[in-house]
């Protein structure tokens, strides 16, 4: 195998930027930087690397553009990966984005235009 049937296969199989630690240094300085650059930009991203604050981004940007949306625990989890204590905890957290309508039931707020009607 050549260096960059290697690299390829240890991107596909791993991800990034996990690929890495399966490749070593001599191998990766000998593929061409411009098709490595290509190939990660394409590349899935690893599940091991993927943290807890990237999972509470993800909610949050979620959020951000389905305002006024009706959610349960089972939509975040899916969305985000998380268990349903975690994602509940998170819901707990940020009263100020989620309101409960009902029963394992939050609508999505807008927490600062919530803050600018209180302040009138």
């Amino acid at each position: 195998m050549n260096p960059s049937e290697i690299v390829g296969d240890a991107i596909a199989t791993h991800g990034r930027p996990l690929w890495v630690a399966h490749v070593p240094t001599n191998i990766r300085e000998q593929v061409d930087s411009q098709w490595l650059a290509q190939q990660l930009a394409t590349a899935h991203r690893s599940p091991d690397s993927i943290t807890r604050e990237d999972q509470y981004k993800d909610i949050l940007n979620w959020c951000k553009n389905n305002l006024f949306a009706e959610v349960t625990l089972a939509d975040l989890q899916q969305l985000s990966g998380l268990s349903a204590p975690t994602v509940r905890k998170f819901i707990e957290s940020r009263m100020d984005m989620f309101r409960k309508l009902r029963r394992g039931v939050w609508e999505v707020r807008d927490p600062q235009a919530d803050r600018e009607a209180d302040q009138r």
